[in-house]
């Protein structure tokens, strides 16, 4: 009796622990979050030139919230930086691998000849949020701590959907929204969240069927061509690659918000950790592209949701 006792107790811890392991969604694994809090130091340490640390508030279990600025210091002064933001693990279960070591690959581009070092001479800007869920990426859960699905509680204007409910996308709208003041000025021009599984990109919007302005949509499905060659992968809307319409996500608030080319990138399971060189290509060359057709000049904002920018092809 004692040996059965014995026996069911050891056999529940190892399916509890193969559980735990299980519940990764995109079956990547990364270090404990602390570590890729101190990783960022490093970056910044090494590159203290460009980069800089903001912490922007704490998760629901008061975990630091935290970005990485990357521009040039000493641009500061200029009216307008077009600014390229990186984001991760929304969900705390899709980490890919992907969106904590991007960000040290392009500041050692940054350091050689390329569109890297261009687009940051000309003025650009990067933000990147590796990790935007801390309590999910490290339970391994798709929701933070309180339950919620973080990519369903973003403002989005048009669909009459009032978000940010959560501390986790609150804190990170009000700093990235403060950062577009003075003296920082950033304007956010393109945006990347990273997901798993599907193995495809996608574009606003996700809500509804009804199709972006025709400039618009042209824009995004040239940078997703980009992607495709680069990844080999394919593009559409959420319901165009998934067959649904969800409310809330982080691409149609940055469209909606800032008229940015927003895009969600649906990594493949167990494999997409292996094609950073292929991410920093397809990175590398939309910057290029940004370099090569748009020289950057002040000019006035564009209105919330009038898609200026995007819509006069100053990009493509």
């Amino acid at each position: 009796m004692k040996f059965l006792i014995i026996f069911l107790c050891v056999s529940t811890s190892l399916f509890a622990a193969f559980e735990t392991v299980a519940d990764s969604d995109s079956g990547i694994f990364g270090p404990n979050y602390a570590s890729i809090l101190k990783k960022m130091e490093t970056w910044q340490s090494q590159y203290g030139d460009l980069a800089k640390i903001i912490d922007y508030g704490k998760s629901v279990r008061g975990r630091t919230l935290r970005m990485l600025l990357v521009m040039k210091q000493r641009q500061q002064e200029m009216s307008i930086h077009p600014t390229l933001l990186m984001s991760g693990s929304t969900h705390g279960d899709e980490y890919l691998n992907i969106e904590d070591r991007l960000p040290e690959e392009i500041l050692r581009k940054s350091r050689n000849d390329g569109p890297v070092r261009d687009f940051l001479n000309q003025g650009g800007a990067f933000i990147f949020v590796p990790i935007l869920n801390p309590d999910g990426y490290e339970a391994r859960t798709r929701e933070n701590a309180n339950g919620e699905d973080l990519n369903r509680d973003w403002d989005v204007t048009p669909a009459g959907f009032k978000g940010f409910r959560e501390i986790e996308t609150k804190s990170l709208a009000e700093k990235i929204q403060a950062l577009t003041q003075s003296p920082y000025n950033l304007r956010i021009e393109m945006t990347v969240d990273y997901h798993c599984c599907v193995g495809a990109i996608l574009y606003p919007w996700s809500y509804t069927k009804a199709p972006l302005p025709p400039l618009d949509l042209a824009a995004h499905i040239q940078v997703s061509e980009i992607a495709k060659e680069a990844l080999d992968i394919g593009h559409g809307t959420t319901n165009d690659i998934l067959g649904y319409m969800p409310v809330g996500t982080t691409k149609d608030y940055y469209y909606d918000h800032y008229g940015a080319l927003s895009f969600t990138f649906e990594g493949r399971y167990e494999s997409e950790n292996m094609l950073l060189p292929k991410h920093v290509q397809w990175w590398e060359k939309t910057i290029a592209k940004i370099v090569d057709n748009a020289p950057f000049q002040a000019r006035t904002p564009n209105p919330v949701g009038q898609f200026f920018r995007i819509a006069t092809g100053r990009w493509f």
